[in-house]
């Protein structure tokens, strides 16, 4: 008879494989730091898009923030003028077609060329330019030119006897202008003036925004001053131009062309990518100096951007470069600030030199480059319009090796 023999040694406990909290989240710390890193930018992304949209639109007559207009409308429709707000430019010809009257015009965006809105001006009573840029002005022709910003914040002098400006007494300045055919408010010939009356008294030009802005139209006399140039007459089109328009002249601006996905992605590509150089970067050691071999000359490199340039026909590309660098020089040769714009800079060298602004400013801006001949003899004028303007500054200074300071005429340039 067999006995059977049983095992009665009692059973290790095997160790749990469930993990536990604090196991799993250090074995996913890296991906729980880049979500909440991911998040967190998000956050801050809207929080800033949301504030850029509570600052408001600069001048529309339906905005009571503080850069708004609204307080301007209210005024004036308790004078008895009927506004209509024109979201486009059609809008705006269609109610200038349908009740002729004044056009208040401010292109905070640039997006409108001269000749569009010239053709609006010709089916108005009167128009009020706010703050026109180089374009606008030349394409209406009234002896005109953008002279800087003004020096003082308040104007008390009027200069003229436009009843609006007379009413005014004093504004709150902004941009100025010089003219010499025009009549001339708020300023002095040498310095500018802030507001412009044409000669058939059909175009206003004001370089104040703040003129018609909630936050400062009771300062001064900028209350009289708004009243008095949009209530001319009793009917007002309120235009300011939006991306929108750019779709009539065929011009896609970059927000409207980018997809509504590629911001995420980039930010989340940058995010990972951030991590990957984190991660690896602990597996290498600190970099090491070493001496190039070889040393390229900077004469060597320009020569070869130049022959690439000329080998792509990228003669507007080339002139650009060429006169990005006079503008600078010429920036830190007559001390102006860093900010100052090219437009301005341009009438600074005219002023100095004694040139034509127009000239000047078709030299250093406008012109373009047809042709290699042309690009040449453009470069050859910067080059020696630079010269002058050294010269004029220092007389004692030699423009160039073996050269004496001379002045170059820009329009004597051939126009093909």
């Amino acid at each position: 008879m067999s006995v059977l023999e049983t095992d009665t040694t009692p059973e290790v406990a095997s160790p749990a494989l469930t993990p536990t909290v604090r196991g799993f989240l250090r074995q996913r710390r890296f991906w729980i730091i880049a979500a909440a890193v991911i998040v967190v930018t998000a956050l801050i992304l809207m929080v800033l898009g949301n504030a850029g949209n509570a600052r408001g639109r600069d001048l529309s007559a339906e905005d009571p923030s503080p850069v708004g207009s609204q307080a301007v409308a209210n005024v004036l429709r308790d004078h008895g003028v009927r506004i209509t707000v024109a979201h486009s430019f059609e809008q705006a010809k269609s109610a200038l077609e349908s009740a002729p009257g004044t056009l208040l015009f401010a292109d905070t965006g640039g997006y409108l060329d001269g000749t569009r809105v010239q053709e609006l001006a010709n089916t108005a009573t009167s128009t009020v330019l706010v703050d026109p840029g180089f374009s606008i002005l030349s394409e209406f022709d009234l002896g005109v030119m953008p002279a800087g910003l003004a020096s003082d914040e308040v104007s008390k002098e009027v200069a003229c006897r436009v009843p609006a400006a007379v009413r005014a007494g004093s504004i709150t300045t902004g941009r100025v202008f010089q003219t010499e055919s025009a009549t001339g408010c708020f300023g002095t010939p040498t310095d500018g003036y802030s507001l412009v009356v044409s000669e058939d008294h059909k175009v206003t030009v004001l370089g104040s925004r703040s003129v018609l802005q909630n936050e400062s139209v009771l300062r001064e006399g900028n209350a009289a001053l708004a009243v008095g140039l949009l209530g001319e007459n009793t009917h007002l089109v309120w235009y300011i131009p939006t991306a929108a328009d750019l779709e009539d002249t065929g011009i896609t601006s970059l927000e409207d062309a980018t997809p509504v996905w590629l911001t995420p992605v980039l930010l989340l590509l940058f995010v990972t990518a951030l991590a990957a150089f984190v991660w690896r970067g602990r597996r290498f050691g600190k970099l090491v100096a070493e001496d190039l071999p070889v040393v390229v000359p900077a004469s060597e490199t320009r020569r070869g951007r130049a022959r690439l340039y000329q080998r792509v026909g990228a003669r507007t590309r080339a002139l650009d470069a060429l006169r990005i660098g006079v503008v600078d020089r010429s920036s830190a040769l007559l001390g102006l600030p860093r900010q100052t714009s090219a437009d301005e800079v341009a009438l600074a060298v005219a002023d100095r030199l004694g040139h034509s602004r127009a000239d000047i400013f078709d030299l250093l801006i406008a012109r373009p480059a047809s042709t290699e001949a042309e690009l040449v003899q453009l470069a050859r004028a910067l080059h020696d319009l630079e010269d002058a303007l050294a010269a004029a500054l220092d007389p004692s200074r030699p423009t160039s090796p073996g050269q004496a300071p001379h002045h170059t005429d820009p329009s004597s340039l051939d126009r093909k």
